[in-house]
């Protein structure tokens, strides 16, 4: 198998990415947020997101997505 699967610390979906993507920075497709990839799969969460402001939560993904974009790094959906 050439993928893994890993739930987004962010919106708590599931992110489909190649193994090459192992410990790097990745971007949600979902929700846009990005975090390390742990190489290994997961089973689904629930109640993994706290509550935000709504202009708390755009602004971190705006920053999210200039760094990403910066890194040219994504994950597959």
């Amino acid at each position: 198998m050439k993928f893994f699967q890993q739930n987004c610390p962010i919106c708590g979906r599931p992110v489909k990415m190649e193994k090459k993507l192992k410990f790097m920075m990745v971007v949600c497709n979902h929700c846009g947020g990005n975090f390390k990839a742990s190489g290994r799969s997961e089973g689904a969460r629930v109640n993994t997101i706290l509550p935000v402001s709504q202009g708390e939560k755009i602004d971190a993904l705006l920053r999210k997505s200039e760094r990403v974009l910066r890194l040219g790094k994504i994950g597959q959906c």
